[in-house]
């Protein structure tokens, strides 16, 4: 288990935890909440052993093995598979002495190395790990690609991907869901309450937090206080505590009170002295309990937009893409009408920020028609807003340049709404947090007072107060809205219609959150050679699908069913082969050189009917699930 003891830490001057107690027990998933700036990554630090303990000790196992996400990547060069294999330290230690001792030929020790290979499921880590990276949104053929062909954003996933392969003890994951879409996110809760490792992860997804946390950690006025359940168990326990703790300091200071007005009114007295005295002492062992530091406040408010055009934007028969490209999405017929509150669903690379970015005009179609209301005023806030705020300049600044005429007082008045006041304002942005960026960005939308929001992950760099002051806001919005977002509490408050996003279309999705993380779970995998249609969950939003082709579908199973067959046959032949080479093994004697030298030739066959196995067995799943698929959708034709 981890034992914190009398634990006091700092970030230069700034006190981050003070005489703070802690237990946690193997298994468990521990979120660790609390405001922006209270230190939560600064105890991940501690517990990697890299911030300075001021006093106390934090107490693990030795033999644990710890694993947290890098914030760079810098091995470009390695396949995509190779770098997550890196995450499990003893497993990549023993494939390079394998490697280096298979040119030596010193087949005693190839042969001990095989047998520690196999006691690391060294034969099955490939298999293991791919699964992993399948399911944080990588194909089987990116698997082979080189890491320095991905984006920021997807490098972030390969390292989260080489954690979890990983197989250590004690997991840190630090914002594990900002780099995610939703089929990620509803993967990663699913992986996390599955594996047997300790987690502590630090997170504003307060839907993430619910799913698959077992206890809830809140860094507050520098204690840590344990919880059981997720987010929203927390919230309703710290609630009743810190009502507990008002109505105890409520009566303790009643009664001071009384105290102190005895003691002022006969402590002069001879003949009450004694009795002036004693309720001196009760009042010196009258203790008021520390108040309970609560999240402080934020709002983000949006004026009355101006008025509406109907339609707002209208898309004919649109290509949506990048200029010399392939278009994403195709023949797209929508249009977005006031009142109009959509989330968009779909896994990234499938074309939803293409979409917004072609809704507002960003992006030149490449082909049909966009047409656009007279008077529309639109306000986009992209992936990447806080880098479009310039770090040089003061929000005064920013305010100055959306009006060239706003006055000061004006300026202040407006970011003051926006907790940017006082010095704050002539502050430069480049010093502000990327919560305070992005508020920033918001307000600076806001001032535009449009009638259609576009907004593209707009929650990746606020805290879960900053997030409800958000969700509230846009609550009374009473303009259009379209969103983009991995945070389903916010998708689900905000929005009342889904769009999916999917295979080149835009359709509406019938059901709720729920509905779409079960029929992620029920749908075939990316790497499916065939689209998956069909589902009676999508209807179209103005395009019409094509009948289904009932002689070719059924000649497409048939086919299938024949390579189901070969497989099977395959994997009932191998089978057996695996159970002699393995009773073959557990006869040989290492100490023995010729034994040595034979278990290194048998370990290398069962390698090669291991991975052939693996890969056979995967294939015949993804056969069945698309026979499934096909078999459903002439069943619903």
């Amino acid at each position: 288990m981890i034992q914190i003891n009398n634990l006091s830490i700092a970030r230069g001057s700034k006190p981050i935890l003070t005489n703070a107690e802690l237990t946690l027990f193997p298994g468990e998933k521990v979120g660790l909440i609390g405001h922006n700036g209270a230190g939560k990554s600064s105890f991940l630090s501690a517990l990697l052993g890299e911030l300075h303990i001021d006093q106390g000790s934090i107490d693990l196992p030795k033999v644990w093995r710890l694993s947290w996400i890098d914030q760079e990547v810098t091995a470009n060069h390695l396949s995509v598979i190779d770098f997550a294999l890196e995450g499990d330290r003893a497993l990549h230690e023993v494939r390079q002495k394998i490697h280096a001792v298979e040119e030596s030929g010193d087949m005693e020790q190839l042969g001990h190395l095989y047998e520690e290979l196999e006691n690391l499921d060294g034969y099955t880590a490939e298999a293991r790990v791919a699964t992993i990276l399948h399911g944080l949104g990588f194909k089987t053929e990116d698997l082979q690609r080189k890491v320095g062909e991905f984006s920021g954003g997807w490098k972030m996933r390969l390292n989260l991907a080489k954690v979890l392969g990983s197989r250590a003890d004690l997991i840190l994951l630090d914002e594990p869901t900002n780099h995610l879409d939703i089929e990620a996110v509803v993967w990663l809760e699913q992986w996390i309450k599955q594996v047997n490792s300790t987690v502590i992860l630090v997170s504003h997804d307060r839907d993430f937090l619910d799913e698959v946390c077992t206890h809830t950690v809140h860094l507050n006025s520098e204690k840590l206080t344990k919880y059981t359940g997720g987010y929203s168990a927390f919230e309703r326990a710290f609630a009743e505590r810190a009502d507990q703790v008002s109505q105890a300091n409520k009566k303790a200071a009643g009664e001071m009170e009384k105290l102190q007005k005895f003691v002022d009114r006969f402590k002069a007295k001879a003949s009450k002295a004694k009795q002036a005295q004693s309720r001196v002492k009760r009042l010196e062992k009258i203790k008021l309990i520390e108040t309970l530091q609560v999240e402080p406040h934020v709002a983000i408010p949006f004026m009355e937009p101006h008025k509406s055009p109907d339609p707002l934007v209208v898309l004919n028969r649109s290509d949506c893409g990048y200029e010399g490209a392939t278009p994403i999405l195709k023949s797209i017929s929508l249009e977005l009408r006031p009142g109009d509150r959509i989330g968009l669903l779909g896994a990234n690379g499938n074309g939803k920020t293409t979409l917004v970015k072609t809704l507002v005009g960003e992006l030149n179609m490449l082909g049909g028609e966009r047409v656009e209301g007279k008077g529309l005023v639109y306000g986009y806030f992209a992936q990447d807003q806080i880098e479009s705020l310039d770090m040089n300049a003061t929000p005064l600044q920013h305010m100055s340049r959306l009006e060239r005429q706003i006055s000061e007082q004006k300026a202040r008045e407006f970011l003051a709404r926006y907790h940017f006041r006082d010095d704050k304002v002539r502050q430069l942005v480049g010093s502000f947090s990327g919560g305070e960026k992005s508020r920033l960005a918001l307000a600076l939308l806001a001032y535009k007072r449009p009638n259609l929001l576009l907004l593209d992950e707009p929650t990746n760099h606020l805290d879960i107060a900053t997030r409800q002051a958000l969700a509230s806001s846009l609550l009374e919005f009473e303009g259009a809205l379209v969103m983009v977002s991995h945070d389903r509490h916010l998708l689900e408050s905000i929005t009342d219609r889904f769009w999916r996003v999917h295979q080149g279309a835009v359709t509406e999705f019938d059901g709720d959150l729920d509905d779409y993380a079960e029929l992620l779970r029920k749908e075939t995998s990316a790497e499916n050679r065939n689209a998956k249609q069909g589902n009676s969950n999508n209807k179209p939003v103005a395009v019409v699908a094509a009948p289904i082709d009932r002689q070719a579908v059924n000649q497409r199973i048939k086919q299938l069913g024949n390579q189901v067959k070969k497989l099977e046959k395959l994997i009932e032949t191998d089978q057996p082969k695996m159970a002699k080479l393995d009773e073959a093994l557990a006869k040989c004697d290492y100490s023995k050189p010729d034994d040595s030298k034979k278990a290194a030739e048998l370990h290398h066959e069962r390698n090669l009917i291991a991975a052939r196995l693996e890969n056979a067995e995967t294939e015949l799943l993804e056969l069945m699930l698309e026979i499934e698929q096909l078999e459903e959708s002439l069943s619903v034709s």
